[in-house]
C-alpha cells in the first residue's frame, strides 16, 4: 500500500492529487470529489485513502481547480468547470491504472452533485457513493453569508442553470446514498428525493444524529464502512 502525489492537466489548469494504491495491480479505482468548501486533504476523503488501499482498491483524493494545490482562481468555481476537471480525472486514472480494474465516483455534498452527473453520462462508472448531497445547488442564493459557509461566487450561479439534476438520476444506478438525519444545509426530502428517481440498484443509509460534515467520528466511520462495503459489492 502507498499514496502517491499526483498531478494531471484539465483544460490547461494543473490539478494536483493523491493516488491511495494497493500492492496488487489493476485495481479497482474510485475517484473522490470535495465538496464546495472542501479539499483533497479533508480528514474523511484521507481516512478514506488510507481504508481503501488497506482493502485492496485505489482512490484517487484531488483538488478541483481554484482549490488547495491545484491552478486556478475563484472565477474558476462553477459546476462546468468541475465537470470538466472530474472528467480529467477519470482519464488519469484510465491512463494511469488501465480500465480493465473498474472505476467508481464518491462525493461529498457539492462532490455528490457532480459525481451523480457525470455517471448519468459515462456508462463506464460501476458505481456511486454520494455523503450529505443536495438535489438543488439553487438553495445556496437565500443562504445568508455566514463566515462557516461563504457564498461561492457570481460566476457559479451564472453556470448552475445549465445542470439541473433531477431529469439525470433516472439514468444512475449502483448508488448509495449516505445522508445525516441531522443535516443542517441539506434538509432529509432532498437525498430521498433524489433516491426516489434513481434507477436499481440503489440503498439509501440515514445516519442518526448526524450533522453535514458528518464531524463525529462513530458518524464518519459508519459512512467510511458503507462507501468501501458498497464498493467491494460493485466491483465483484
Amino acid at each position: 500500500m502507498r499514496a502517491e502525489k499526483v498531478y494531471f492537466m484539465s483544460e490547461g489548469m494543473k490539478l494536483s492529487g493523491i493516488l491511495h494504491l494497493p500492492d496488487h495491480k489493476n485495481p479497482f479505482c474510485v475517484i473522490a470529489s470535495h465538496g464546495l468548501l472542501s479539499s483533497k486533504n479533508s480528514e474523511k476523503y484521507v481516512a478514506l485513502g488510507e481504508r481503501f488501499s488497506r482493502e485492496g482498491m485505489a482512490l484517487l483524493r484531488f483538488d478541483f481547480r481554484g482549490i488547495g494545490e491545484s491552478e486556478g482562481g475563484e472565477e474558476d468555481n462553477t459546476i462546468s468547470k468541475k465537470l470538466a476537471d472530474l472528467r480529467s480525472a477519470i482519464e488519469f486514472v484510465k491512463n494511469r491504472l488501465g480500465a480493465t480494474g473498474g472505476i467508481g465516483l464518491v462525493g461529498s455534498s457539492l462532490g455528490g452533485f457532480l459525481s451523480l452527473i457525470q455517471a448519468s453520462k459515462d456508462r463506464t462508472i460501476k458505481g456511486v457513493v454520494i455523503w450529505a448531497t443536495p438535489l438543488h445547488m439553487d438553495d445556496l442564493r437565500h443562504r445568508k453569508q455566514e463566515e462557516e459557509y461563504p457564498l461561492p461566487p457570481d460566476s457559479f450561479f451564472e453556470d448552475l442553470p445549465r445542470h439541473r439534476l433531477l431529469p439525470l438520476l433516472p439514468m444512475v444506478s449502483n448508488c448509495l446514498i449516505i445522508h445525516g438525519e441531522k443535516d443542517e444545509l441539506v434538509p432529509l426530502e432532498q437525498p430521498f428525493t433524489i433516491f426516489n428517481h434513481l434507477d436499481l440498484p440503489k440503498e439509501m443509509h440515514i445516519i442518526g444524529g448526524a450533522d453535514h460534515r458528518l464531524t463525529h467520528p462513530d458518524h464518519r466511520q459508519r459512512a467510511i464502512d458503507l462507501t468501501v462495503d458498497w464498493f467491494k459489492r460493485v466491483r465483484a
